[in-house]
């Protein structure tokens, strides 16, 4: 444009127009591709289905771990108990990062609570 041009429109400051094109991506690698809906839908779960699954895997895997010192192979169940008392945490990451199904599957294996372990010697 020459100033002649850009004297005949007298723009305030901050007007103007302009074209443009590109490609871009919010967000890190760590959310998930859902929305909103997605973090509706595993707060539903979370209510109605979570809290209870745990609950009840809580309560089993108290009566149960203790037997385990004497019949070892019960740890394989107390372990399923364990990821049933996990439960409300992996719903609840998975609506923070409002995963699909699919994304939450894809990584049910390692979605663990975070613990600190001390362990003297």
């Amino acid at each position: 444009m020459s100033t002649e041009d850009l004297q005949s429109t007298k723009m305030g400051h901050g007007d103007g127009s302009g074209e443009g094109s590109g490609a871009g991506s919010g967000g890190d690698s760590q959310s998930g591709s859902g929305g909103v809906l997605w973090q509706v839908i595993w707060l539903v779960l979370l209510l109605l289905a979570g809290i209870w699954v745990a609950g009840f895997c809580a309560w089993w895997y108290i009566m149960l771990i203790p037997f385990t010192v004497c019949f070892q192979p019960l740890a394989a169940v107390t372990d399923i108990l364990l990821r049933g008392t996990q439960l409300t945490y992996f719903c609840t990451k998975n609506m923070m990062e409002a995963n699909t199904f699919g994304e939450a599957w894809a990584t049910a294996g390692t979605t663990v609570p975070p613990t600190v372990l001390v362990v003297q010697s």
